[in-house]
């Protein structure tokens, strides 16, 4: 009987103990957020005509103040024109993106403990939106719609940057 109520006393302050360590890694999630320094691991490509990828640790999103920086992979249609056809289905592309954003916003959804950023980029000639939604445990899911290509989502982990 004492060793069930001392393992219970134990598995308390694990869940405990982490709960704050969660709580502690969201604050730090949302003050990077909220200040624009952070950066966007990816970890999964879903493309509009495929299955999900799982990508090595390379590819990212990066919001530092008003500028963005991308290292993605792209994998769907393009409409951009080119020595071949339009509209074929490409696997070579990247979307690289150094630039400034436009209208960025931060919504805050605490019933989801979840938060919403949208925010345009312009860069060689072409239009993106970018919605971005973060979870509580710093996850994010990214719904990126260039403008003369099929949309793609990825899939990774909020880091704060200093």
């Amino acid at each position: 009987m004492l060793f069930v109520v001392a393992m219970t006393i134990v598995g308390c302050i694990t869940s405990e103990e982490r709960a704050a360590r969660q709580a502690a890694h969201m604050e730090k999630v949302k003050a990077a957020v909220g200040g624009l320094q952070y950066k966007v691991s990816l970890r999964t490509m879903i493309p509009m005509r495929s299955n999900s990828i799982n990508l090595p640790g390379t590819f990212y999103l990066k919001v530092n103040g008003n500028e963005l920086s991308t290292d993605m992979p792209y994998l769907g249609r393009d409409d951009i024109p080119h020595f071949k056809t339009r509209g074929e289905l490409r696997f070579d592309t990247k979307i690289e993106i150094r630039g400034q954003m436009e209208n960025y916003l931060l919504t805050l959804l605490p019933k989801e403990k979840s938060g919403v950023i949208t925010f345009k980029a312009k860069y060689m000639g072409e239009d993106y939106s970018f919605n971005i939604r973060i979870t509580s445990d710093g996850k994010a899911k990214i719904l990126l719609k260039p403008e003369r290509r099929d949309e793609i989502r990825y899939e990774g982990y909020v880091e704060p940057i200093y």
